[in-house]
């Protein structure tokens, strides 16, 4: 009778520490995935401003090729050499790209009012932020394998199944030893059951997840590596033209176009290096790593 009483205090005190258990790890979860999801937000918007913010100095040059452009068409239409036509399609090409400059700028405020709202600053305030450039990334190195083990032994979700499970198990160990009808235990048997199948479930569903991030964040590096690339030849082509227009090959128009060619080269990387950012904490959030606030460098 002694040990039987002595069991079922252990079991009791088993019971009690795993419901204690769950609470502590829901709170340690909740707390964990609200501070990651600030840093994430919080370095998306800044990414984001900064992106805007070059987008307006590209936006700028391509308006003020354009209106170069619609200079030479009108001196070409007094001339006799173009007719209205030209003219009117020119005043177009350079309508649009004034309006294309006006919604950068658009974009960029909009941007500015989202990042200090994420900030936490009030809207009204009008100062302006010295925006540092973003460093090429050093790429995070991890393999899906080793992104699933971490998933795995950092899941919150799948450590609240196991928990449920012993749980589940503790109630069918009290209904045995208390004697219980034959159907209370098999439905005791069944949560069991139920509980295991929930487990399973749960980590296939963990396992997709991961998987599919990986591969979002594998194609984040690859982009990386292709707009580089592509800003390198921009950076070769503009040097060239430097030399070329010195030597009176090549016009300062000619110069402007390699220019904003090379300012959509660097706007490109820069969407590349906010995607590969999202891509890594997202899926660094999903193993359960620790977001530490020095991410972005």
């Amino acid at each position: 009778y002694e040990k039987t009483k002595a069991n079922n205090l252990l079991t009791e005190s088993r019971y009690i520490q795993l419901q204690g258990d769950l609470g502590l790890l829901q709170a340690k979860d909740n707390y964990t995935q609200t501070r990651n999801q600030v840093i994430i937000d919080v370095a998306q918007k800044y990414l984001q401003l900064n992106q805007a913010n070059k987008n307006i100095t590209a936006k700028s040059k391509e308006a003020e090729l354009e209106k170069n452009l619609l200079e030479e068409v009108k001196a070409q239409v007094k001339a006799g050499y173009k007719g209205n036509l030209d003219l009117l399609g020119q005043e177009s090409n350079y309508n649009n790209a004034v309006f294309n400059l006006e919604k950068a700028n658009d974009d960029y405020h909009q941007s500015f009012r989202e990042f200090k709202l994420e900030l936490g600053l009030n809207d009204q305030e009008e100062k302006e932020f010295n925006l540092a450039e973003v460093d090429y990334p050093q790429v995070w190195q991890i393999d899906e394998e080793e992104a699933l083990k971490k998933a795995i032994e950092n899941s919150f979700i799948l450590e609240l199944r196991k928990r449920q499970i012993e749980l589940d198990k503790i109630d069918l160990e009290r209904a045995e030893v208390a004697a219980s009808p034959e159907l209370d235990l098999r439905k005791l048997k069944n949560n069991i059951e139920l509980s295991n199948l929930n487990f399973n479930k749960t980590q296939k569903e963990l396992s997709n997840s991961i998987k599919k991030q990986f591969y979002a964040y594998k194609q984040s590096i690859n982009s990386l590596d292709l707009s580089q690339q592509n800003l390198n030849q921009a950076l070769e082509n503009n040097s060239i033209l430097v030399e070329q227009v010195k030597a009176g090959l090549k016009t300062k128009k000619d110069l402007l176009s390699a220019e904003i060619s090379l300012l959509q080269a660097e706007y490109s990387l820069n969407s590349a290096i906010l995607n590969y950012y999202t891509a890594k904490l997202t899926l660094q959030e999903l193993i359960g790593q620790k977001i530490e606030e020095g991410e972005i460098e």
